[in-house]
C-alpha cells in the first residue's frame, strides 16, 4: 500500500510571496473603499502595504486584475453572511425585512466597497474582455442570491439567476441612492422591493 503523499513544505520565498499578496489585497481593499476604483493608484496601494509598485505587478497584471481577485475573494464570503436567514420558515414580508435589514447594515459598514463595485462594473462594461470576467463573478452572486430567495418558494422551476439579477439590480440602485441620501431608509426600501419581486411562498397561499 502506497504511503499518502505529503504536500511539500512552503519555501521561504513562497511564504514571502503569499504574505506580500495578502498585504497588497488588504491595502487595495482599504484604498478602493476610501477613494474608489478610479482614483486608487497602484503606487498608493503598494506604499500603504510597505512595498513598491513593482510588487503589485509581481502578483497582479493590472489594477483591474487586482480588483477582480479581491472582489471574487470577498464574494465567496457572502453565503456565510446569509446563513442566519431561513426563508423556509418565513413569509414574504419576513424574507424581505430580513434581507433588507442585513443589507442595510452591510451598506453602512462597507459603503465604500459597495460603491467601488458599482464603479468597477461601469468601467468593465466599456471593456469587452474585462466584462467577461466581471460578469462571471456577478453571475455566481446572482445564482447564490436567487437561490436564497427561491428557498422561500419551495419546489419551483423558476430561474435563480434571473431572480438574482432582479434583486441585485434593486440593491445596486439602493446603494447609489443611499450614498447620495444619508437619510434614506435602505432597509425599508430593499424590503419593499423584494416583497414585490418574490414569488408567492408557502405561507402566502
Amino acid at each position: 500500500m502506497n504511503a499518502p503523499s505529503r504536500q511539500a513544505p512552503e519555501s521561504s520565498r513562497e511564504r514571502r510571496r503569499r504574505e506580500t499578496r495578502v498585504a497588497l489585497l488588504h491595502s487595495a481593499y482599504e484604498k478602493f473603499c476610501d477613494v474608489g476604483f478610479g482614483a486608487a493608484s497602484l503606487e498608493a496601494i503598494a506604499a500603504d502595504a510597505g512595498f513598491t509598485k513593482g510588487a503589485v505587478y509581481g502578483n497582479f497584471s493590472s489594477k483591474e486584475e487586482l480588483f477582480l481577485v479581491l472582489a471574487e475573494q470577498r464574494a465567496e464570503s457572502l453565503p456565510g453572511e446569509w446563513r442566519h436567514i431561513e426563508p423556509e420558515r418565513m413569509g414574504r414580508d419576513e424574507v424581505g425585512r430580513a434581507i433588507g435589514s442585513w443589507l442595510a447594515g452591510a451598506i453602512r459598514q462597507r459603503r465604500g466597497w459597495f460603491l467601488a463595485n458599482v464603479e468597477f462594473s461601469i468601467v468593465a462594461a466599456r471593456d469587452p474582455e474585462l466584462a467577461v470576467r466581471r460578469l462571471a463573478a456577478l453571475r455566481r452572486a446572482h445564482r447564490e442570491l436567487g437561490g436564497l430567495l427561491l428557498r422561500f418558494c419551495g419546489p419551483t422551476t423558476a430561474d435563480p439567476t434571473a431572480l438574482g439579477v432582479l434583486a441585485m439590480t434593486l440593491i445596486d440602485g439602493v446603494i447609489i441612492n443611499a450614498a447620495l441620501d444619508p437619510d434614506l431608509d435602505t432597509a425599508t426600501v430593499i424590503a419593499t422591493g423584494l416583497q414585490r419581486i418574490l414569488p408567492d411562498g408557502p405561507s402566502d397561499s
